[in-house]
């Protein structure tokens, strides 16, 4: 825990973040922690980069260029949840929800993190 006074998010880049509509900046705060596996086994940041800018195994997902659905949350959330069995352009194939067992609530939040970091500006 933290010292008394100081927020766990303090220090995150999430700050700066974009929201996506439908989603509140504590769900993408939640997503940033699940992509870290700090919150319900997350392993995106596995095969996506701890700064989510890619590996050999997994897209870069700060690039705004989407290779599975048109960049929407709905179509990331999509993507996430039934996974990639046959990977385009990578060497990783993807399970569903990472090969995780997230909740609902976690999937939304992974979802609307990954939407922020696809539509940051650079």
């Amino acid at each position: 825990m933290p010292p008394e006074g100081t927020h766990p998010d303090a220090g995150r880049a999430v700050a700066s973040l974009p929201v996506p509509a439908g989603a509140t900046k504590d769900q993408v705060a939640l997503g940033e922690r699940v992509f870290h596996g700090e919150v319900g086994g997350g392993t995106c940041s596995g095969c996506h980069g701890s700064d989510a800018k890619g590996t050999p195994m997994g897209p870069d997902l700060t690039s705004g260029a989407f290779l599975w659905g048109d960049g929407s949350l709905k179509s990331i959330r999509t993507v996430i949840a039934k996974g990639v069995s046959k990977p385009k352009k990578f060497a990783g194939a993807m399970p569903p929800k990472g090969g995780a067992r997230l909740s609902p609530k976690e999937l939304a939040a992974v979802a609307a993190y990954v939407w922020a970091v696809g539509h940051a500006q650079h």
